[in-house]
């Protein structure tokens, strides 16, 4: 059996592949080779071709150490080839994520602007894990959007809407939202979309988000007072701010007879919407409402969001 003189080193992958993962490495091997560190941003040494070859022990243990620190994967095989002469290895640096002032790699915070670096690490991988919840979060909002659009869009080609219905309107419906039945009352109209309820009270316009109707009261089977008319209220899991800045805990209308008909449709929208929360993408929120701002918080992830009323959206408000 040849006796063993000197060892290989292959180069198989990264801990971390990222870009701030292969800047890392390139800059290692810029330090262990003497080459430039663009060789290795641009192109990966094969696995099966060793990336260091016929190094003695001392350089071999040196560099295996210095690419483990910088998270890179190896193997170590001996050969029987006597050791090659090595460059001379440069000292090792790093170079701060916050300033980019390059210094020793033994530093544990920068010498130029103080930043801790574990800790900024720490927080970056925060900020992207934040970044990855709520983009999930927001695609799953989506998602639950578009099934209601194309609900509205059912219910319409089984029930035809006049063509003026949702005229009154106009000025208030956003781009992809889709009116699918009007009601009429003796304060005002009604109109449901696949978003909301729309109002017009007193000259005025509401937006009440179906996920902010907590109850359908529909009086209870009885007339009102007055003749051919049923009343309808709907009550917010919490108090929302009108147009006119007052707190709203319901609204109340007197529907006709043609419109008392939709009862049930009127509870179904009602009663089936919650909003998403934006961190996690569960369902249990608690609501509150703040001066004129209305508030909800996720029982899961304990995530605050502040609810856009005319955008039907809870937006979470996270901390960097």
């Amino acid at each position: 059996m040849a006796d063993v003189f000197s060892y290989d080193i292959y180069v198989l992958g990264l801990k971390d592949p990222s870009a701030a993962g292969r800047h890392r490495f390139a800059n290692t091997m810029e330090r262990l080779t003497g080459r430039s560190s663009d060789e290795f941003e641009e192109s990966f040494p094969p696995p099966h071709l060793p990336m260091f070859q016929a190094m003695d022990t001392e350089h071999a243990v040196a560099t295996a150490e210095a690419l483990g620190d910088m998270g890179v994967l190896i193997e170590v095989r001996p050969t029987d080839k006597a050791p090659q002469e090595q460059p001379k290895m440069a000292a090792a640096t790093r170079e701060c994520p916050s300033c980019n002032h390059i210094q020793s790699a033994g530093n544990e915070e920068c010498e130029r602007c103080g930043v801790v670096f574990k800790k900024y690490e720490r927080e970056q991988l925060l900020k992207m894990q934040k970044d990855h919840t709520l983009e999930q979060a927001m695609i799953k909002a989506m998602q639950v959007r578009e099934e209601w659009l194309h609900r509205a869009t059912q219910y319409l080609e089984q029930h035809k809407m006049a063509k003026d219905a949702s005229a009154a309107f106009s000025t208030e419906l956003m781009q992809e939202e889709v009116p699918f039945l009007r009601l009429n009352s003796e304060e005002g109209p009604i109109l449901l979309t696949s978003r909301r309820l729309l109002t017009r009270k007193d000259k005025v316009f509401e937006s009440v988000p179906y996920e902010m109707i907590g109850d359908v009261d529909y009086g209870g089977g009885k007339l009102t007072t007055k003749k051919a008319k049923f009343r309808l209220q709907v009550t917010f899991h919490t108090p929302i701010p009108s147009r006119s800045g007052e707190l709203m805990k319901n609204l109340t209308w007197h529907l006709d007879k043609d419109s008392s008909f939709n009862k049930d449709v009127v509870i179904d929208w009602g009663y089936a919407r919650n909003f998403i929360c934006g961190a996690c993408g569960e369902r249990e929120l608690q609501y509150r409402t703040e001066d004129t701002k209305v508030h909800c918080r996720c029982m899961h992830c304990a995530t605050d969001h502040e609810i856009d009323l005319g955008e039907c959206v809870a937006v979470p408000l996270i901390s960097d």
